[in-house]
């Protein structure tokens, strides 16, 4: 099992710079390890509050969060900017 979750990590952790314009790559960088960071603090004690109040509010909530993920990713990917060379082309004005 870990096995899977150091490969996931893997694909996960490069998969979230890859398309970093270089000249703001350390500020992607540091937004990926505090949103991690945060996730991995926090987490314990949300899932500890909702296993507490029965297996539909956990899997619900976490079901509910997965959901919206995916559609704030989605909505983002819509509005990306196109890729040229393998990188994001940067917007004017950013």
């Amino acid at each position: 099992m870990s096995v899977v979750c150091i490969v996931g990590e893997i694909i996960y952790a490069g998969s979230a710079t890859a398309l970093a314009p270089v000249r703001v790559l350390g500020r992607a960088l540091a937004r990926f390890q505090v949103s991690t960071g945060f996730g991995l603090a926090v987490s314990p004690a949300v899932i500890t509050a909702l296993a507490s109040r029965g297996s539909a509010a956990l899997w619900g909530s976490r079901t509910a969060a997965t959901l919206l993920s995916a559609s704030a990713v989605a909505t983002g990917k819509n509005r990306g900017t196109p890729l040229i060379g393998g990188r994001r082309r940067a917007r004017a004005g950013s």
